[in-house]
């Protein structure tokens, strides 16, 4: 299963829609960098773990609010694991 369905089905998120599929595209995107500069080396069949981070990352910057981009402390935790290696 492609990264954006995974993210999609863990955020319960059942629309099909372009528009949709771009937004959070771009957000996995911004999520999976932020991990690799953080250390983490995401393969192409990312593990559970980094699906899990990613699709928490995704939603925390689909919830934040105008002005403000913080991560959760889920996140955090998750992250710290995936860029220890």
């Amino acid at each position: 299963m492609a990264l954006l369905d995974e993210v999609k089905n863990n955020l319960g998120i059942t629309v099909s829609d372009a528009n949709i599929d771009l937004s959070i595209n771009s957000k996995i995107t911004a999520v999976k960098l932020y991990l690799v500069n953080g250390g983490a080396v995401i393969e192409d069949i990312p593990t559970e773990l980094e699906i899990a981070c990613i699709s928490i990352g995704v939603n925390d910057l689909l919830n934040n609010n105008a002005g403000e981009t913080k991560f959760s402390p889920a996140f955090d935790m998750l992250a710290r694991q995936i860029c220890r290696g």
